[in-house]
């Protein structure tokens, strides 16, 4: 195999490491972007990363077919566990949405429009999950997530990486993201508990009224002020949720 092929060969490998986390819209953060964009970013990383790789790195590429497609699969894993330090905070943050929805009554919008019982979406979990995708690139975490990328192929060479996916590692990731995550909405979270206790002592003292759809309002109001309460706190805490996920992607990858 010539040095063309080699470096053919290389500049797939990394295009597969960046195609999960740059590409898939599941698990990138430039899921709103064009897909032709989105292509054309990985390629370039891709790019840039071979021309930085030393001559020994290039050498090290497989030379037979059953090499190539296990380089391939190894590569993919990568890219797809820093798909996952991306997509694992997201979903995170709409559970935290949905359990607010719920506490606050908004999910009992069907009971009013039954017709909607098939398309049920939480909106303070995609509110949320907006918030976290403006705070991304607010923050930079988009440059820390493609640097920690383009710098995972100094610590783990195209082609001749040995990953193992530790699924304990994994379990942690989502345990600790949807604390974090919960933690974002805790002030609203105990605040609808102390409405919602007021409304059980108000059934206590007027059974005969229907005070739960009498109190839904209210509890709207409650969840939407505290919600905008809390909002000033909210870019210190979703950054730790995404640098978290960031921090844990080495053990992930058996590191």
């Amino acid at each position: 195999m010539d040095a063309v092929e080699r470096y053919a060969g290389a500049l797939i490998l990394a295009f597969l490491r960046y195609l999960p986390a740059v590409v898939i819209s599941g698990l990138s953060p430039l899921r709103w972007a064009p897909p032709m964009v989105r292509m054309a970013l990985a390629a370039g990383l891709a790019w840039t990363t071979v021309l930085a790789l030393p001559a020994e790195g290039i050498a090290a590429m497989p030379t037979q077919p059953g090499g190539w497609i296990a380089a391939a699969a190894v590569e993919l894993a990568i890219g797809f566990v820093f798909g996952l330090v991306v997509m694992i905070p997201q979903g995170a943050l709409h559970t935290a949405g949905w359990l607010v929805d719920v506490q606050a009554g908004l999910s009992a919008s069907t009971l009013f429009s039954p017709g909607a019982q098939n398309d049920v979406q939480s909106a303070l979990g995609t509110a949320l999950m907006l918030l976290g995708t403006v705070l991304f690139f607010t923050l930079d975490l988009h440059l820390e997530l493609y640097r920690a990328l383009v710098a995972s192929a100094q610590v783990l060479p195209l082609g001749g990486a040995g990953v193992h996916l530790d699924a304990p590692a994994l379990f942690g990731l989502i345990g600790s993201s949807f604390l974090l995550a919960l933690i974002v909405v805790a002030p609203v979270v105990l605040g609808l508990f102390a409405v919602d206790v007021g409304v059980a002592y108000a059934t206590r003292s007027m059974p005969q009224a229907n005070v739960y759809f009498l109190m839904l309002p209210l509890k709207i109001v409650a969840a939407m002020l505290l919600l905008a309460a809390t909002l000033p706190f909210a870019p210190a805490l979703i950054g730790r949720l995404f640098r978290d996920a960031f921090a844990r992607a080495p053990a992930l990858l058996g590191g």
